[in-house]
């Protein structure tokens, strides 16, 4: 039995279910926008990864885990954000024959 039973309020779930369907609209919205490719990949990905930090946050309880675990997720997050960008660095540099 867990002695730190966490008392959340039914408002919150609901405010981050609502916040992920204004970015999910948001997203939608600006695929029929023209702004670019790399405009509109560096802004849907951003959606993204907000969507996936509120996910990660409240559905998946990493608000109530101690500040180790919080820390060794930072880092596998800088390393797959490192790894894409060594690959989408080297995908742009090459030359198309």
């Amino acid at each position: 039995m867990n002695t730190h039973e966490q008392t959340l309020s039914p408002r919150l779930p609901i405010m981050v279910f609502v916040a992920l369907i204004i970015l999910t609209i948001s997203t939608v919205l600006l695929s029929g926008l023209d702004v670019g490719n790399t405009t509109a990949l560096l802004i849907a990905m951003s959606i993204a990864s907000i969507k996936a930090g509120l996910v990660l946050y409240f559905f998946m309880h990493l608000n109530h885990e101690p500040l180790i675990f919080k820390l060794f997720l930072g880092v596998a997050f800088f390393t797959l954000l490192a790894i894409f960008v060594l690959t989408f660095s080297d995908y742009s540099f090459r030359v198309l024959a």
